[in-house]
């Protein structure tokens, strides 16, 4: 199934979502949790 988000790649977004919207609002951003189609990573959940 091509397209399927997985909790694996949401967890490698959260680092680039946050880098976007910290340049984008000239502020160093920290999420506390991010959700795409559904699926949720909490930080802890994440490296870096």
């Amino acid at each position: 199934m091509e397209g399927f988000i997985t909790e694996d790649k949401v967890r490698k977004l959260l680092p680039l979502v946050e880098k976007i919207l910290s340049k984008k609002y000239g502020r160093n951003l920290k999420l506390k949790n991010l959700t795409v189609c559904g699926v949720t990573v909490q930080r802890k959940d994440c490296a870096s």
